[in-house]
């Protein structure tokens, strides 16, 4: 097998796309939590093991410091990447793990979604 041989037909990556990690599709609802230690409603749209996109009400900067409370798991802090019309990516600090992607995963399928 040569290296242009590939075991998976996957299509070429578009030019302009910058994502780094296969990203998830997934609704679940969670908590914002500032710095300051005010909480909000939010949901997740989708993760990857380099972040969250959510979507909410609470109107966010790119570059702030934000908390994300995952209902029966844990609590991941990271920076806003991007903001657009209600929905926001959120970078977190530390790589999440396969394992917690796919217990969250679990999580919201628990949930009904």
């Amino acid at each position: 097998m040569s290296n242009d041989d590939h075991l998976v037909d996957e299509p070429p990556p578009f030019a302009g796309d910058r994502r780094l990690a296969v990203r998830a599709r997934i609704c679940l609802a969670v908590l914002l939590i500032t710095p300051g230690g005010e909480i909000y409603a939010a949901s997740l749209t989708n993760i990857s093991s380099l972040g969250f996109r959510i979507r909410a009400d609470y109107g966010v900067t790119v570059g702030r410091f934000l908390s994300l409370d995952v209902p029966e798991l844990a609590r991941y802090s990271g920076w806003v990447a991007w903001s657009q019309e209600g929905e926001f990516g959120l970078a977190v600090a530390n790589p999440i793990p396969q394992e917690v992607i796919e217990h969250i995963l679990l999580i919201a399928e628990k949930d009904g979604h």
